[in-house]
């Protein structure tokens, strides 16, 4: 700032005299006017300035949040449908596992019914060989007496 054809330096003491008292003399004090007036005005430029562009950004702020949230519930939506479907399935699974534990000791009953018959069938095949071996011997003893009395 140009007082006159002169520039103006500050120094860094006025600065630190900021809270203390001091008299200024009629120049100091239009120049130290002058400089209040400039900074306003400087101030009220930039103000000016970048007020409507805050503005402007905070209004597209606004709009990416209302997209990013209107977007995070429908995710959230979406994501419990998903979990809903997840727990059916699961719960369907479960049916179908108990079923097969019922089906598998059905069989295992029948595995065992069976064996059992099998065992039985064995027995009887035994007694049956046994039978038809006595029959045999009794058979052949038999004709063995028989051929003893035709002698």
């Amino acid at each position: 700032m140009l007082y006159g054809d002169k520039k103006i330096h500050f120094k860094e003491s006025l600065y630190v005299l900021k809270d203390e008292l001091y008299v200024l003399s009629p120049k100091q004090q239009n120049v130290m006017n002058q400089i209040k007036e400039m900074k306003e005005k400087m101030q009220k430029e930039r103000d000016d300035y970048w007020k409507p562009i805050v503005a402007n950004l905070k209004r597209e702020c606004d709009v990416l949040k209302n997209e990013w949230t209107s977007k995070e519930k429908k995710w959230k939506a979406e994501r419990n449908v998903l979990k809903s479907e997840r727990d059916t399935f699961k719960a369907e699974r479960n049916v179908f596992k108990i079923e097969r534990d019922v089906l598998k000791t059905e069989r295992d009953a029948l595995k065992a019914e069976r064996d059992v018959l099998k065992t039985q069938r064995d027995v009887l095949k035994t007694q049956r060989d046994v039978f038809l071996v006595e029959k045999d011997s009794l058979l052949m003893e038999n004709v063995g007496l028989k051929r003893m009395l035709i002698q």
